[in-house]
């Protein structure tokens, strides 16, 4: 598979009052195109962080980065205005992500305008009509503010914000974590269609295994800045090596549904 990302002995530190905390311990890992990678594992083991590093919303202490076999620490001023437009991605917390100052259609069209994508705004507007109308807002939401919407719906304008643009990569980040359980369904599976439609790679990261199960073609499991396990989806279920990954499917008491489903089948 054709590799779109790849780290190479990442590491990034933080300064506490108690010392520097290694939120990336040199990690070395690769994500294909096409594929949906699932990154797994507990509050503050670094997760966010690694996904902010490749998108370069954070510089690492040492390592590289490589974006279409490219090292993005060389990217000049337009190397880099490019490379924000292709990696997009989508925070946990829509409503802190989203301006609360501005309406909802001028929160989709600025990456338009930064980008200059569309002869002008009239074509623009038709833009964002399109993507509102493929992420499942109502008309009226393009008038309203952040504060006026619901959760899921500033989701979806999350969604809309980074989707616009047409990237290649997206790291969603905890996207549906503070959602309840009926609007995470409904975020996933658009998710999982507009990736389909669109031919993207995503960085899906979450504390909660059963969710990202849902999604990626292969899991990464994080702990303590290190992935500590990989393997594909079906082969993570079925065969999980690591004590801390075993902890986290029986936390989400997939271990045993996926063993007991394998044999009722079986039988």
């Amino acid at each position: 598979m054709e590799e779109i990302f790849k780290c190479v002995d990442l590491v990034k530190s933080f300064s506490g009052k108690s010392g520097s905390v290694w939120a990336v311990d040199g990690i070395s890992f690769s994500v294909g195109r096409g594929e949906v990678y699932g990154l797994v594992g507990e509050s503050g083991s670094g997760k966010s962080t690694l996904g902010n590093l490749l998108c370069a919303l954070e510089n690492p202490d040492s390592g590289k980065i490589f974006f279409e076999e490219q090292d993005i620490s060389l990217f000049n001023r337009r190397k880099m205005l490019e490379f924000r437009k292709k990696v997009q991605i989508i925070f946990q917390d829509p409503y802190a992500s989203l301006n609360p100052k501005h309406k909802i259609g001028s929160i989709i069209e600025e990456g338009l305008k930064i980008h200059k994508i569309g002869a002008n705004s009239q074509e623009r507007k038709r833009l964002v009509n399109e993507m509102r109308t493929l992420v499942a807002l109502p008309l009226d939401a393009l008038e309203k503010y952040p504060s006026e919407l619901s959760g899921g719906q500033r989701q979806r304008v999350a969604i809309a914000s980074a989707m616009i643009l047409r990237p290649e990569f997206v790291v969603c980040d905890e996207c549906v974590s503070s959602l309840d359980v009926l609007i995470q369904a409904q975020i996933l599976n658009l998710l999982k269609e507009m990736q389909k439609s669109f031919k993207l790679t995503y960085l899906f990261i979450s504390h909660n295994l059963k969710v990202t199960a849902r999604l990626a073609d292969r899991i990464g499991v994080m702990y303590k800045g290190k992935i500590v396990e990989e393997k594909t989806t079906s082969e993570l279920l079925r065969n999980p090596e690591h004590p801390y990954t075993k902890k986290l499917l029986e936390a989400a008491e997939l271990y045993s549904d996926f063993n007991n489903s394998s044999r009722a089948t079986a039988l």
